[in-house]
């Protein structure tokens, strides 16, 4: 098995089959009658929690780590909640949430995942798999539903991501073990982006400068485009 190489062309053909699935899958729907979209909505709502079943099960049984570690507390898991919360209730600061962390953390995941060996390394296949799950529902919600971003939601996701941040540090001190939930207390392991920050606990203020870079950067780019769609549909 070869370690994950983030320049190999295996990488980088999974990768792009992923995109296309977030980006062509949803557009089915736009014309579907609401009992498809329905079972659209409890597949992947069925297809996630399988997703996180099998990952404590990895966590715990496979890698024989304690159970701890294995609780759907990454922010990943936040936002595939998050989006799930929003199709099925509406609620608009949900999508928002799903939106800004969904396409950020699950984007990076499928950039950089955070596995030692690349395809076709069953983890490695998972982690692929389960993070295109929540853009997809994002993509689904941005296509389907029509939903938008207005300027104030980087300021209201970056408010609240700042109070789950402390209290997910609570719960890591809490419950022990060696917990990293969102890696408040070390990096992950293979390559990321957070191999060029600082040491721990460092790494912490470099990641929440980032955050707030990347969640002002992500509004302008969705922004534009969003200017430039409306132009040409006029």
């Amino acid at each position: 098995m070869q370690p994950l190489n983030l320049l190999s062309l295996s990488h980088f053909l999974s990768t792009l089959i992923c995109i296309l699935v977030i980006i062509y899958l949803p557009r089915y729907f736009i014309t579907s009658t609401e009992s498809k979209k329905n079972i659209f909505k409890l597949a992947l709502l069925f297809l996630v929690i399988i997703n996180d079943g099998f990952d404590f099960y990895k966590v715990v049984y496979i890698f024989e780590n304690p159970w701890q570690r294995g609780l759907p507390l990454h922010m990943c898991d936040f936002s595939a909640y998050s989006i799930l919360a929003y199709l099925f209730t509406k609620i608009r600061i949900f999508f928002v949430f799903a939106f800004f962390w969904g396409i950020l953390g699950a984007g990076f995941a499928l950039l950089t995942p955070d596995v030692i060996y690349g395809f076709p390394y069953f983890e490695y296949i998972q982690s692929h798999i389960g993070h295109s799950f929540i853009l997809i529902g994002v993509s689904y919600a941005l296509q389907v539903d029509r939903q938008k971003i207005i300027r104030s939601d980087p300021f209201r996701i970056l408010a609240i991501t700042t109070l789950l941040l402390a209290a997910i540090y609570v719960i890591n001190s809490f419950i022990g073990m060696e917990t990293n939930y969102w890696y408040v207390n070390f990096k992950p392991e293979g390559d990321s982006i957070m191999n060029w920050m600082r040491p721990e606990p460092y790494h912490m203020i470099d990641i929440y400068i980032l955050a707030i870079v990347l969640c002002y950067l992500l509004y302008c780019i969705y922004y534009l485009f969003d200017k430039k769609t409306l132009k040409n549909n006029d």
